[in-house]
């Protein structure tokens, strides 16, 4: 697994590539997701536009950091998942929690100026 991160404003985005599953792939995510939480104060994009899998593991760990964020005001957004990722979320009935979205640009702009 490849993680780019790039700071976007307030925003970081963080490019995910490969898969994302039970052990050091998922230590991987969560390791990335809790420097953005600790370095930045501003929401977190998620580009899964190049992940090909992804687990319950990888579930749990979107969902921990999405409560993590928000008990600081800020968002766990994710970028162009694909419909097996969306299909994970709606069974594990939390897709309805993370604002979604097509491109980084659609985000940023809906997400602009707040939680």
């Amino acid at each position: 697994m490849i993680i780019n991160k790039q700071q976007i404003g307030e925003a970081s985005l963080l490019a995910v590539e490969g898969v994302i599953k039970l052990g050091e792939s998922a230590r991987f995510l969560a390791d990335a997701l809790k420097r953005s939480l600790a370095e930045g104060d501003g929401h977190v994009l998620l580009d899964l536009s190049d992940v090909n899998y992804m687990d319950s593991t990888g579930i749990g760990e979107l969902v921990g950091y999405l409560v993590r964020l928000r008990a600081e005001e800020r968002k766990l957004i994710l970028v162009r998942p694909s419909e097996r990722i969306v299909q994970l979320l709606t069974v594990a009935g939390v897709a309805s929690l993370f604002p979604t979205y097509d491109t980084v640009e659609e985000a940023l702009a809906a997400e602009a100026g707040g939680t």
